[in-house]
């Protein structure tokens, strides 16, 4: 007992000390920012523990468990600003909801900023090193081999879409029994990304359609394992630099299952370009091979000569990013449309006068325009990165904050984490104005948003498949 009680004191002057000279190390370096651009004190979120910060932290868990997490960040910022630092069991973390800090963030500072490390090693363990994790030259590559996937003539060919779409309705109960959309939803995008990774990658090739009751016991544990492995992230990125002390037999168990799994998948991707070696152009067309075959990120991948540890990383990270932001948006969309039996039948009524009875075609889709209102709003109100992060990678300044009206310039130092909050921003009255926690499809009509709304980020490191999820929700 007694040396229980002096490893606890000691590992509690070990934060005190570590946070004394943290404290005089930044205060210099303010000093000569103050001086260089105007910086002003950023306000902070009043504690009752300042020294260590547990009461917050206790206070985000609790809403992480009550699943009130955004809304939760939502009235910290009604509460204490539009930007603000709080001590979370020793990591001071500023948080902003602020369009002009997003902007320098993800645009005009973006050289100042990265994922950073930790991210990394909160995701590892499933995902590897990939374009959801990656930073630098690992970043730049994989995002130079998804965004191809991505052009006018990838995503307007609606053959491979409709397969399994139809898949989806085939699935779905004819008795008029309840059904949970949103599970349907998100294994409809696990059998289709918007990364066209399972024209290859399908999750379903061997083992029965995952949306099916034919699935295998493999198909449907890929699907409990990915999300396993998903929401063990989020929990490691909620614990901080606490992640590490953090072990779940369960996450280890999912991440193992889904790598056996696309290893499979990425050794006979290896295998098959070998064989196409020397009948493809190495990257001469950007969708088609000498063949006629389709491009995917998953043959582009394997051309490159890539191990497959490597393919798997990338198949996962990009997976991860595609998968999510699709069925996010469909998922509200289904729920939004149910609640409002109204915008439905406006919806409904528009795409028989521009479109009949007639399949969907690509221009076709771009003609309705309130449906196109609809899925904006939709974006806007449930954003499918409604939070997300970023660690400095050298001192630098974020244009408001300080002060006590929150206008001045504030001061970031090199390995500060800032996390802004793209959710609270979308439902900011002062921008969107009184009804901004309604949903309104009309407001759109007026609109021009720019940096108040981010549902897929912006800048160098935006959502390459964001045009792709807003065309192919209505189909």
């Amino acid at each position: 007992m007694i040396f229980l009680l002096a490893s606890a004191g000691l590992v509690v002057a070990l934060l005190v000390l570590q946070q004394a000279c943290q404290s005089i190390s930044w205060h210099v370096r303010h000093q000569r920012a103050k001086a260089e651009h105007g910086c002003k004190p950023l306000r902070r979120a009043p504690q009752k523990d300042p020294l260590l910060g547990f009461d917050h932290f206790l206070r985000l868990a609790r809403a992480a468990y009550a699943k009130t997490y955004l809304e939760t960040f939502q009235q910290w910022f009604l509460d204490v600003g539009s930007t603000f630092g709080v001590n979370l069991m020793g990591d001071y973390v500023i948080f902003t909801n602020d369009p002009k800090n997003v902007q320098a963030l993800l645009v005009t500072k973006f050289a100042d900023f990265e994922l950073g490390q930790r991210r990394r090693n909160n995701s590892w363990e499933l995902l590897g090193v990939g374009v959801f994790n990656a930073d630098g030259d690992d970043w730049a590559h994989g995002r130079a081999l998804i965004r191809p996937n991505f052009t006018r003539k990838q995503v307007a060919d609606l053959e491979l879409f409709e397969r399994h779409v139809q898949k989806l309705f085939n699935a779905l109960p004819t008795d008029g029994s309840p059904v949970d959309m949103q599970e349907m939803v998100f294994r409809f995008a696990s059998s289709f990304s918007p990364a066209n990774l399972l024209v290859e990658v399908s999750l379903s090739a061997n083992d029965g359609h995952i949306l099916l009751p034919s699935a295998t016991d493999v198909a449907r544990k890929f699907s409990w394992a990915f999300e396993k492995g998903i929401d063990g992230i989020s929990q490691r990125i909620r614990l901080g630099k606490f992640a590490k002390f953090f072990y779940d037999s369960q996450y280890t168990k999912a991440c193992r299952f889904v790598h056996d799994y696309i290893d499979v998948i990425a050794i006979k991707a290896a295998e098959r370009a070998k064989e196409r070696q020397q009948e493809r152009s190495s990257q001469d067309s950007q969708h088609h091979d000498k063949g006629g075959e389709r491009y995917t990120f998953l043959k582009a991948l394997a051309a490159t000569g890539a191990p497959p540890k490597i393919i798997r990383d990338q198949v996962l990270n990009t997976l991860v990013a595609a998968r999510d932001t699709s069925a996010c948006l469909i998922s509200v969309a289904v729920f939004e449309m149910a609640r409002r039996p109204d915008y439905q039948a406006h919806i409904r009524q528009e795409i028989f006068e521009h479109m009949g009875s007639e399949p969907p075609t690509f221009d076709g889709l771009k003609s309705l325009v309130f449906l196109g209102y609809f899925i904006k709003e939709c974006l806007r109100m449930y954003p499918p990165i409604p939070l997300n992060q970023r660690m400095a990678k050298n001192d630098t300044v974020l244009p408001m904050g300080g002060g006590t009206d929150g206008t001045s310039p504030i001061f970031i130092a090199k390995g500060q984490m800032v996390v802004y909050q793209v959710y609270s921003m979308h439902r900011r009255e002062d921008l969107w104005g009184a009804d901004a926690g309604a949903f309104r499809p009309e407001r759109w009509e007026t609109s021009r948003a720019t940096f108040e709304y981010l549902p897929f980020n912006t800048g160098p490191r935006i959502c390459p498949g964001q045009q792709f999820a807003i065309d192919y929700t209505p189909r």
